[in-house]
Formats: C-alpha cells, structure tokens, sequence
C-alpha cells in the first residue's frame, strides 16, 4: 500500500502535515476530512517535495484587467472543487486552468505557491489586494479557521452577483440618457455648422436692410460665436473636464460629489436603493460566513460607494463597539429608512440578522430594478419631448425669416 504526504488545517487554521498509508488519495482525502481537516496537498511520498505546477494556458484571447466574471468564476470553481473534496492546492490549478484574466492567472500561480509553500490561503490573497478585497479575505479566513471553505465560496459568488447586477442596472440607466445626449449634440452640430450658416447667406442676400427675427438672431449669433470660437470652447471644456476631475479627486471634492448625487431629483432615489441594497447584501453576506460583527461594519464602511453612508456605517460601528445594538444608531444616522431599521431590530432580537439583511437587500435590489425600468420607459418620451424641442426652436428660427420675406413685413434695422 503507498504512501501518501498530506498538508492540512485543522478548524483553528493551524497547519498539519503527516504520512498517510491508503489505497489511493480519495482515501486519504476521505480519512482526514473525517478528522475534520481541510486537505491542502495530498501526493505520494516520493513527489511531495514537488507539487505540480499550475498549468500555463496560452495568453493569446485574455483580458489584462480582472473584471467581476473572473471573480464571480473563481469562487464558484473553488467552491465546488472544494466541496467534491479535491485539494485545495489542485483546485487552484484547476482554477487557474480556467480564468481569462492575465493578472488573475498571475495572482492565482502566486497563490499556488505560497499557499503549496505552507501560507494559509487567506495569507496568500493578502498579498494581491487589487484583486481580494476585504470581504473576500475575511471570509477566506472565517471559511478556513471554520472548515467551511466551499460554502464560503458559494457566499462569495452569489455576493458578486449581486454587485454585478446592481451595477450592470446602474450603467444600463445611464446609457439611454447619454445616447440621447450624444445624438442631441450630433444634430446640433449639423444645424450650427453646417445648416444654419448657409440660411444665413441666404437672408444675408434676400432680406437686404429688413431685420431678421430675434429668434433668428439669436441662433445665427449663437452659431457664429460657436464656429469662431470654436477652439477656445474645446479648450475650456477640456480644461473644465480635467479639473473637476482633479477635484474630485481630493476628499473634499469626494464629499461635495456625494452630498450633491444625493440631493438630485431622481438620482437620489435610485442611489439611495443602490446603497441600501449593497449594505445589507454585503452584512447578509459577511455574517451567513461567520465574520465578526464589528469586522463586517468596518468592511461595509470601507467598500461603501458614497461617503455619507460610508461614515453613517463607521459610526453604527463605534456605538456597536460600546455595547449597543445596531438598530438604535442606524436610526440616529438619519441614513436608513425606517424599514431597515424595524427590520434590523427584528432580526438582533429574535437571533436572525442575517436573515433579516437578506430579505433587506433583495427588497432594495428589487426596488432598484423596478425604479430603474420606470424611468427608462418614461425617460424615452421625455427625452423626445426635450429634443423635438431643440429641433422646433432651430427650425422656427428658419422660416420666420422666410415668413417674414414672403410678406414683406419686418422692422427697419
């Protein structure tokens, strides 16, 4: 019977390594797990001292960046090799067989061989910030210390999901606008520099000494100041752009954006559901795993999108740090609908907070879609409005002119 090498982690997360003689590694596997150890490595004797490596794939099709599809893949990988009872350091061979990002493939080799080397798998994803966040690497560490690693994986891809979702809804109802936006500044271009110019002409050589109508004027000025000036109003705009972003840049800058979205008609209503949303689903999320209360409020402080929740959050956490509950400071935050904090209460006081902050995000993000649907079908009509508008002033200030000539009325200049 062979001799099989094994590193393991017993539920404290302490490293163990030992010889194991079995028939096969699924029966190493099997008799370690029935310790209560997550297996790490299995090997034979004679290849311990070499784990494999993790395969290479051609790097000819992948992306650079690690996008959320690579991140939502790699969990759910993970945690169902896991949970079949594969190796962790064979997983993340498998996993890394599989991604299509190049700093996620790097990562994840570097991983491999500090997790192979010994390194727990938390310590080995600390190392890449850019890639695991904080919530990723307090729940890696929760699953590892509790054994329930795989089901740590399937938390963490479902939370993916949602941040995926709430941002693909968030993007999708800032595209039509900006469509339109950019079609309206298309056709404006025509009229200023190419249509209106040659009515211009036109009246200039018909009219003769009638004055053309105000609103005339007024187009046909505001065209020859764009078509002169031309350069000096891209270079503004330009200058303007690169400023307000360095501004923003700044923590004041960061500050006055915050409180201004959240003062906008509209605006402020989906921002809200969106920031209501990713606060319960990321406290559902973080507490289903085990993480420590204070821990996970010190993460959702941290990841919050917009500053205003981001310190209602870190001073939810001071007071829940002296002893009190979390429903009584959400509220004295003025930031968190009565609901969440009835329902928050419900669930410290019957023992089901996470629970309660599951049904709390799928409510908001249910609120997000249907708020996100009603303003696209009534954003359409109104933009048509806004934009036949455009086109009527422009048009009118066209034939009043001709109006004007085919009557033979008009004020002296």
């Amino acid at each position: 019977m062979p001799t099989f090498s094994y590193v393991a982690r017993d539920q404290l997360g302490a490293a163990q390594a030992g010889q194991l003689d079995a028939a096969s590694e699924d029966e190493v596997i099997t008799v370690l797990q029935g310790r209560g150890l997550l297996v790490t490595s299995v090997a034979k004797r004679d290849l311990a001292a070499a784990p494999r490596p993790v395969a290479r794939r051609s790097m000819l099709r992948m992306h650079q960046r690690v996008t959320i599809d690579d991140q939502v893949l790699m969990c759910e990988e993970l945690g169902t090799l896991i949970e079949a009872g594969v190796p962790l350091l064979r997983s993340l061979e498998v996993v890394s067989a599989q991604v299509e990002s190049r700093s996620m493939l790097a990562a994840l080799e570097q991983v491999h061989r500090d997790v192979g080397a010994g390194s727990s798998l938390r310590a080995a994803m600390g190392k890449h910030p850019a890639i695991f966040s904080k919530i990723w690497l307090n729940m890696v560490e929760t699953g590892e210390a509790s054994g329930r690693l795989a089901e740590t994986f399937r938390h963490l891809a479902d939370h993916l999901e949602r941040v995926r979702h709430l941002q693909n809804e968030a993007q999708t109802a800032a595209t039509y606008p900006m469509f339109l936006a950019v079609v309206a500044a298309v056709v404006m271009a025509v009229f200023v520099y190419w249509l209106i110019p040659k009515f211009a002409k036109i009246f200039e050589s018909y009219m003769g000494s009638m004055e053309l109508p105000l609103l005339t004027r007024m187009v046909v000025g505001f065209c020859h100041a764009a078509r002169q000036y031309f350069f000096l109003f891209v270079a503004a705009g330009i200058g303007g752009f690169f400023l307000v972003k360095r501004y923003l840049r700044t923590e004041a800058g960061q500050w006055t954006r915050d409180r201004l979205v959240l003062r906008l008609p509209v605006v402020e209503t989906l921002l809200t559901y969106i920031q209501l949303a990713e606060f319960s689903r990321g406290l559902a999320t973080m507490l289903e795993s085990g993480v420590p209360m204070l821990t996970t409020l010190e993460i959702l402080s941290s990841s919050a999108s917009n500053k205003l929740y981001a310190q209602a959050i870190s001073s939810v956490q001071q007071q829940v740090r002296e002893g009190k509950p979390m429903a009584g400071p959400m509220e004295a935050t003025g930031m968190f609908p009565a609901i969440v904090v009835q329902m928050i209460q419900v669930g410290e006081e019957i023992g089901e907070l996470a629970k309660m902050a599951s049904r709390l995000a799928k409510y908001y993000e249910e609120r997000a879609d249907t708020f996100i649907a009603r303003m696209t079908r009534l954003f359409e009509p109104v933009a048509i409005i806004i934009m036949a508008g455009i086109v009527l002033f422009v048009v009118l200030s066209i034939f009043l002119p001709i109006f004007q000539m085919t009557t033979g009325t008009g004020l002296r200049a």
